[in-house]
């Protein structure tokens, strides 16, 4: 029963996967971030077919089974730097590579150089290396072994390390997002996350899985089921996830089908922009929300804003920072925290139709963004004017009297 279990899952994550970087391969925007997605699916589907195609390695001569497993090993040290390697580009404006990107790669370059090694060892050397119990007989046997043994026991500090890595990209991510949209919710990767603890959970079996290998000889079968199902779960998950997503930096994506549109760098040293420019592009965005009232679009980003006042997004990104001194985000929750009191002092409306109609797209955001602006829950704060005097009833506003 044990064996049949993972025969399936490995069997079923081969074909997912395999199908996910088929897809990606397909897709012609972004093709980056998609390649990387697609080589990432591939080290998978790599590093499960030993487990799927148990029966047929079991009826070739163990010379070729194990050739075939030591073909196989090197793709599970592919598997966390090529994961993050696609959070990155993911995560990224220009979808540009780290720098020093061969470092991440050091390990498993040491398990290919080491499968060669074994791969071209006499038979009888390979043959005592994947025995139950091996037991070298020459120097070389010995240099193999431990070769082999360590590198096993680093896969998992590593994928702890870039599990880590993942997260902490996924918070810089996160503050990113206020230079670019207004709302960021469905921008967050928050599936992420729930990869992260399926990472956490398979790593967690694994380790056990390894703990009972050298404990007790041979793993407890509770275990080996876990591992395989969590494992299973986990490609099904990412490949699901990963191939409807696109970078949320980028101009191109679904919300801003304009891919020409320049992007905010964060530098603008050699920026062509003047101080008298800056100022009348200030101007133009007040005017954008105080008489367009494009705050009011719960899915207005930068890009978006760009087009509506004809000018570049990197030039109102400069402009937000260095002359309004705010965020996109914080610029254009500002104008919906601001209408959201005006209505919250003179009408009756609920507050669930406040919140959409300023522009949120969810209550939760609306009372995080009312309370760190005002101190309160709209609810309280509407509840404190009623029992204050002096309403204006031409600006809408409380009295100073």
């Amino acid at each position: 029963m044990d064996s049949t279990l993972i025969e399936m899952t490995s069997l079923g994550s081969v074909a997912i996967a395999m199908f996910g970087a088929a897809f990606c391969l397909m897709q012609t925007r972004h093709s980056r971030v998609s390649r990387s997605f697609a080589i990432f699916l591939t080290a998978i589907a790599v590093n499960n077919l030993p487990d799927a195609f148990t029966p047929l390695l079991a009826s070739l001569p163990s010379r070729y089974a194990s050739a075939a497993d030591l073909i196989t090993w090197p793709s599970s040290f592919l598997l966390a730097p090529l994961f993050w390697l696609y959070v990155f580009l993911l995560t990224s404006s220009e979808q540009q590579a780290p720098a020093r990107l061969a470092r991440h790669f050091a390990l498993p370059t040491a398990s290919v150089v080491v499968a060669i090694m074994v791969l071209a060892s006499p038979p009888s050397i390979r043959e005592m290396l994947f025995s139950n119990d091996p037991e070298a007989t020459s120097a070389w046997g010995t240099v193999l072994i431990v070769a082999m043994a360590l590198l096993q026991l680093a896969v998992f500090p590593q994928i702890a390390l870039y599990l880590i890595l993942t997260l902490h990209r996924l918070s810089k991510f996160r503050l990113k997002l206020r230079d670019y949209y207004s709302s960021t919710e469905k921008h967050e990767l928050r599936w992420i996350y729930v990869i992260g603890v399926l990472g956490i959970s398979f790593w967690l079996a694994m380790t056990l899985l390894l703990f009972g290998a050298v404990t007790y000889e041979d793993a407890p079968p509770a275990i080996v089921m876990l591992a395989s199902l969590v494992g299973f779960l986990l490609v099904s998950a990412l490949t699901l996830w990963g191939i409807r997503q696109r970078p949320p930096l980028a101009p191109g994506t679904d919300d801003d089908p304009s891919p020409t549109t320049s992007q905010p760098s964060g530098k603008y040293e050699k920026s062509a922009l003047s101080a008298e420019a800056s100022e009348r592009l200030s101007r133009k965005l007040r005017n954008a929300m105080e008489v367009d009232h494009l705050h009011r679009d719960a899915n207005l980003s930068l890009w978006a804003l760009a087009r509506h006042i004809g000018a570049s997004s990197n030039y109102i990104s400069q402009t937000l920072n260095e002359v309004i001194g705010e965020s996109f985000f914080d610029f254009v929750n500002s104008y919906r925290i601001a209408e959201a009191k005006t209505l919250l002092a003179t009408t009756n409306e609920s507050v669930l139709n406040i919140t959409y109609d300023v522009g949120f797209n969810a209550r939760s955001s609306f009372y995080n963004a009312f309370k760190r602006h005002t101190g309160q829950t709209p609810t309280s704060y509407r509840k404190n004017l009623s029992q204050r005097d002096g309403v204006d009833d031409i600006n809408g506003q409380l009295n100073d009297t």
